[in-house]
């Protein structure tokens, strides 16, 4: 019997860190502008625009369109994905269309994009000394960074850490995602034919511009040794935009090993510097299990959902562990999953985050107490909490309202599931109960309730959150 007073006392206790670390955040960022597609707004554009012909719109089909070239090719992708209640995602080739959006789709909010622009703030808010680096550093980027976010350039050659605000660049490009949410429900007219939504979605008309290059340019590379000195904690993020051939004519392998080399020079003069990948599925399916593998040469802790997991087992041929959790997802099929891919990428530490609890799994010797890093992934719950509830980022006043919100059911009952199904496996399984962890000859096993928020604000970066926050909850121990 799980005692629940007894973790909301470990949760209250934890809502009181703070995080010490160091952190820098890279590579992907981006300006997300969320617009709602409605009746009376497509009927404006229909209006303010003579020049779109409807009789393209009414006669395309979006499976025919592979990026987007004209403001017809845009329509005809909406038409389409409402009438199906469908999402979207495609590459917005003529960026002229970019004038054409903000003009007609007008009332749109810009958010910070992009998993390091996510986490970096979050780090920032928190309290955190936080530094990003981003490719493309435009004016506008730069304003939707919060205080307290620096960024590393070049002073006369020289290393210099500066507020983001100050070392935005005129000369970049923003990268810009539009993401266009509809409701369910939602009577929409494309020229002559209305569509009705059946259900809430979204479509995302994404930017590529040619400098927005995963990796550090060459000068700040050859800086990355003393970069790493004024850091303790790496979040690694946008290598699933690896292409065979990328805009700057590196192949795939080129840039592998590129990246190793860089992640490998930010390590050179502090070996106790810990860096962390959060996944993302890669669009070229096929490059994936050689990324990853390759990535974490350098990377030794790793971020997944459970519905990711599935995907990277199967890559790497562990289909039995696949079919375990796609048959009957519980704490001890994602236990056993995560195991695998644990032992089959060498990783240090493993964090699997599912709705209501998480599962973790380290590699012995840990440099952290079981007792530090359970604490971190409920500082890291109470953070994603206030996340979901409120939207924007957390600042730490708001963890003493995350300290009095139970954790969930789903995360009691899987933890008393696991420790039943393990009690063959470890003597001591029962110890789950009380401490949320357990000690196996090769590995820990950590495993602790969340919270989960009923109606979320926002669920945009909520797996980058709980990564970043218990992971850099971690170094502080």
């Amino acid at each position: 019997m799980v005692d629940r007073n007894l973790w909301h006392d470990y949760l209250r206790e934890a809502c009181q860190r703070q995080i010490r670390a160091r952190v820098l955040a890279a590579f992907n960022t981006n300006i997300d502008a969320v617009v709602h597609v409605t009746g009376p707004l497509m009927d404006n554009i229909k209006t303010g625009d003579a020049t779109i012909s409807w009789q393209k719109v009414a006669n395309g089909k979006a499976e025919d369109i592979t990026a987007v070239r004209s403001k017809e090719d845009l329509l005809i992708i909406l038409k389409d994905c409402l009438a199906g209640g469908k999402s979207f995602h495609i590459v917005l080739e003529d960026l002229s269309l970019l004038d054409w959006l903000d003009e007609h789709f007008v009332g749109a909010r810009e958010n910070m994009g992009g998993q390091a622009g996510i986490i970096a703030n979050q780090m920032a808010t928190l309290g955190a000394a936080s530094t990003v680096y981003t490719p493309l550093l435009s004016p506008k980027q730069a304003r939707l960074f919060v205080d307290g976010v620096s960024t590393p350039v070049l002073v006369n050659g020289k290393l210099d850490i500066q507020p983001v605000s100050k070392a935005a660049r005129t000369s970049d490009e923003t990268k810009i995602n539009w993401i266009f949410e509809y409701a369910k429900g939602e009577a929409v007219t494309f020229g002559g034919e209305t569509v009705t939504t059946p259900r809430a979605n979204r479509v995302i008309l994404a930017t590529r511009p040619k400098g927005s290059v995963m990796s550090f340019d060459e000068e700040t590379a050859e800086h990355l040794p003393e970069l790493g000195e004024n850091i303790d904690v790496a979040f690694m993020a946008g290598y699933h935009y690896a292409e065979p051939m990328n805009s700057c004519g590196r192949t795939f392998d080129e840039f592998m090993e590129d990246s190793v080399k860089q992640l490998h020079g930010l390590k050179k003069r502090n070996p106790e510097l810990v860096i962390h990948f959060e996944y993302v599925p890669m669009k070229r399916p096929e490059l994936e299990p050689k990324m990853l593998q390759t990535i974490c040469q350098e990377i030794k802790s790793f971020g997944i959902n459970e519905n990711e997991i599935k995907r990277v087992l199967r890559e790497y041929g562990y289909e039995a562990e696949m079919q375990a959790i796609e048959d009957d997802e519980r704490a001890y099929t994602l236990y056993k999953g995560a195991l695998a891919l644990f032992r089959h990428m060498k990783l240090d530490r493993i964090h699997l985050h599912n709705l209501g609890y998480y599962v973790l799994i380290l590699k012995k010797p840990y440099p952290v107490s079981m007792e530090g890093v359970r604490q971190s992934c409920l500082f890291a719950s109470g953070v994603n909490a206030m996340k979901a509830q409120y939207g924007g980022y957390v600042e730490c006043a708001k963890l003493e309202e995350a300290s009095e919100l139970a954790l969930s059911d789903i995360g009691f009952r899987e933890l008393a599931g696991l420790a039943a199904e393990l009690q063959d496996e470890h003597p001591k399984a029962s110890d789950l109960l009380t401490n949320g962890y357990l000690e196996f000859d090769d590995h820990y096993l950590v495993v602790t309730p969340a919270h989960i928020v009923p109606h979320p604000v926002s669920t945009v970066g909520m797996g980058d959150t709980i990564s970043s926050a218990s992971y850099a909850a971690e170094q502080g121990e």
